[in-house]
């Protein structure tokens, strides 16, 4: 069967084939997720803004957890990221997750630079940026995820409610309002930050919040989220994400299935979706992501079929099963390229057979 798989996607894949020892800097940072590496031309590119949207449990905080555990097992040491938990809410145990405990590893970072834990404002969050990046060396990789930009407010804003609850004490009526100031100076900080993010070896992650249930296949106009049109013109890539299906042992749920769509991706082959399985406590299951994918076991609303055998390499095996033999058997870089020879084909069979223009 022959393979018309692209070259930044090949590179991921020899990427993973190597010793976690050898420390290969690709072209592109992978997302952690095969699928969503395809979607995205290969991962995130280097100094690039990718915003990830979604509404409550759709995988926002994992996709980023997972893209900087896979940088750094690309990059080492070389590796630097900024965590900024603007909503304060990060709970998850990433050293059971990753290996390695994510807000423990920037402890170093945050001491040096005389940064706060977190920021509160979008004034606070340009500055903190601004010293993370100057401080970044040629040889450094730089990811920095500010998790979400709906829980930053504005000096503006903070300065508003400071007077509105003094004339509360003090029994006046309080007049004024902070008005757009907030959506202004994000405008702001994307046309001053834009460009230094992308002269630096840097990836800025910015995560928003839906309040609103995104329907799987209505990722319309309709849902807003903080930094708007701004947003929307400087961010390469925009993930939007939506539950699918909630999966449960014993009435519990462990588990989801979400659908990541690529609203906007600046690749070759825009608007890609895909399926995706984020267990709770672990992440995304790449293994069981890629399963899925390759055997069809995914309705086209994604819903789970009936339970099957499936075949590999003529040998039946239940899907626990071939999870586990894949896992045994370090056989996770060929699963990776049969999902990928599979992706291609598809991409090959929808592709203008045309001649150039000119």
């Amino acid at each position: 069967m022959k393979r018309s798989t692209k070259p930044i996607v090949d590179e991921i894949v020899e990427t993973a084939k190597k010793p976690k020892k050898e420390k290969k800097k690709a072209s592109r940072i992978p997302t952690g997720s095969d699928l969503l590496d395809l979607i995205t031309g290969g991962g995130f590119p280097k100094g690039k803004i990718a915003n990830i949207v979604g509404d409550n449990s759709t995988g926002k905080t994992f996709l980023a957890i997972d893209c900087i555990a896979s940088a750094r097992k690309l990059y080492g040491s070389k590796l630097k990221w900024r965590y900024n938990d603007a909503e304060a809410g990060f709970s998850f145990d990433t050293e059971k997750i990753c290996g390695f405990d994510i807000m423990e590893g920037q402890k170093k970072m945050i001491q040096e630079l005389k940064l706060s834990p977190r920021t509160d404002t979008i004034e606070e969050f340009s500055l903190d940026l601004d010293r993370c990046l100057d401080s970044l060396k040629e040889d450094e990789l730089l990811i920095y995820v500010v998790d979400s930009l709906d829980g930053l407010s504005s000096d503006d804003e903070k300065e508003y409610l400071e007077k509105k609850l003094k004339a509360q004490e003090e029994g006046k009526e309080s007049k004024g309002t902070y008005g757009l100031n907030k959506q202004k100076y994000l405008s702001q900080f994307f046309r001053t930050m834009a460009g230094k993010i992308e002269d630096k070896n840097c990836l800025l992650i910015i995560i928003s919040q839906v309040r609103e249930n995104i329907s799987s296949f209505a990722f319309s106009s309709k849902y807003k989220r903080m930094g708007g049109k701004a947003l929307d013109f400087y961010a390469s890539f925009i993930l939007w994400l939506s539950e699918v299906e909630k999966h449960k042992k014993k009435g519990r749920a462990y588990s989801v299935t979400i659908r990541a769509y690529a609203k906007k991706a600046k690749t070759e082959r825009p608007f890609r979706d895909c399926l995706l399985d984020i267990v709770f406590a672990y992440g995304i299951d790449n293994i069981m992501s890629n399963i899925n994918f390759l055997y069809d076991l995914k309705t086209d609303t994604g819903k789970e079929k009936k339970k099957q055998k499936v075949d590999w390499d003529g040998k039946d095996f239940t899907i626990p099963g071939l999870i586990s033999f894949i896992e045994e058997n370090n056989l996770e870089s060929e699963l990776t390229e049969r999902v990928i020879e599979k992706w291609e084909e598809i991409e090959a069979s929808i592709s203008t057979k045309r001649k150039p223009k000119y």
